[in-house]
């Protein structure tokens, strides 16, 4: 039987209850027997210095889905070259194993794919399942009209399907769902001003966060610690 897996890529800076439960959504709704959760090593459009060491975000993602069978995580970025292109790391774990993969992405981050590196050959590698997050604009319209201005052409809306298709691309759907509304940039605010971010995240999450004096407002480098 050929194993149907999302990959869920992301900072996760930290990972919090609104990632989970999309990961939650989209494995259900799409029947996907694996979701490998894949933190980035080095964003290409971010400053290391303003994230948190890849080894906290590796760590918490593993507490975080420790008890969801069929949720994993990858370190593959942390060996693959800087800065992570998400084309690069596609290409190297659908080699690695074989399966149906899709390509999770909000659409607030999808809508700036024509800055990706190698973004054409993206969306030829695998089909990408566009979900929509609460706080962002546009829906299944605005990502069509995205879709026209990369090709040059109209795709074709199933309906049924929730889906676009079009002759240089692999489907691509929308998935209008996933409205626990939690940013991480809203937590890391909070912990940096010392105001709780319980029930936002998991518990063990709160508390390695806590333990590492990550984004404390006490400490100047504890986002590299």
């Amino acid at each position: 039987m050929t194993l149907r897996i999302g990959l869920f890529g992301g900072s996760f800076d930290p990972i919090h209850y609104g990632h989970l439960r999309a990961a939650e959504e989209l494995a259900e709704s799409f029947r996907l027997d694996k979701v490998l959760f894949v933190p980035a090593g080095q964003h290409p459009h971010k400053n290391p210095a303003d994230s948190a060491d890849f080894r906290h975000r590796l760590a918490m993602v593993k507490l975080a889905i420790a008890d969801r069978e069929g949720f994993l995580v990858s370190d593959i970025e942390e060996r693959l070259p800087k800065p992570s292109y998400t084309v690069n790391t596609i290409r190297v774990l659908t080699e690695r194993e074989p399966g149906q993969y899709f390509f999770l992405v909000g659409y607030d981050s999808f809508r700036y794919i024509q800055t990706w590196r190698g973004y054409l050959e993206l969306l030829r590698l695998v089909p990408i399942i566009v979900f929509h997050r609460p706080g962002s604009r546009g829906g299944f319209v605005a990502l069509g009209r995205l879709l026209t201005k990369i090709f040059g052409s109209s795709p074709f809306w199933d309906e049924w399907a929730g889906s676009y298709t079009h002759p240089d691309c692999q489907t691509i759907y929308y998935f209008q769902g996933c409205r626990l509304y939690i940013s991480s940039t809203e937590i890391r605010g909070r912990l940096t001003t010392g105001v709780s971010a319980r029930f936002l995240l998991p518990e063990k999450v709160r508390l390695y966060l806590e333990k590492h004096g990550l984004y404390s407002p006490w400490r100047a480098d504890d986002r590299r610690s």
